[in-house]
């Protein structure tokens, strides 16, 4: 239960796994008499999310019984293996006519697949980078992509981009890069 509009309305929630069911985050109870009682229920386990659906159970008990069976099931026989952290570094680049000389190859966003925990093939990935990338480069460009697969099969790719901007080697920027130099040799 809880209270909305400085405590002029209240919220109750009729979920009993809420309370009772370990990771429950959450979703929707209904009952009709031609329905009967029904729940969609949401729940998180080491990384692991999932949703069990019950539908025309002859009691409210049933319902979070029969939806606490499905979740406990999906958690026992599967996992949740991630392959990709948005922002790691997947490789190191070189930059043609670049201030720097290298780029870091970053993933774009996070992956992960659901695997059943029975599974003990390895999954291999794959990082496909254009060997000409060239000067000047703006942070998020894709540079490439790493895709994943297992026994030959492809489950999926996520693309590499650069972590940050690569300005290009001008005159103007080769004359001061010169400059600087001389001038910390001169220090010595």
């Amino acid at each position: 239960m809880d209270s909305l509009r400085d405590g002029k309305s209240q919220l109750v929630n009729t979920n009993k796994l809420i309370k009772n069911f370990e990771g429950c985050t959450g979703l929707k109870t209904g009952s009709t008499s031609i329905a009967l009682y029904n729940l969609s229920a949401s729940a998180t386990r080491n990384g692991l999310s999932l949703i069990a659906v019950v539908m025309k159970a002859e009691t409210g008990p049933i319902r979070f019984s029969e939806a606490s069976k499905l979740l406990n099931y999906g958690f026992s026989n599967y996992q949740y293996k991630e392959l990709a952290k948005q922002n790691d570094v997947a490789s190191q680049c070189t930059v043609n006519k670049g201030l720097s000389p290298t780029v870091e190859a970053v993933f774009e966003r996070d992956y992960g697949l659901i695997l059943p925990k029975s599974n003990k093939s390895n999954i291999d990935q794959q990082v496909n980078i254009d060997n000409k990338i060239n000067a000047p480069i703006t942070k998020g460009q894709k540079l490439g992509e790493v895709t994943f697969s297992s026994d030959g099969n492809v489950l999926g790719s996520v693309n590499l981009v650069a972590s940050n901007d690569v300005e290009k080697y001008s005159f103007s920027a080769m004359f001061s890069n010169v400059y600087v130099k001389w001038f910390s040799m001169l220090r010595k």
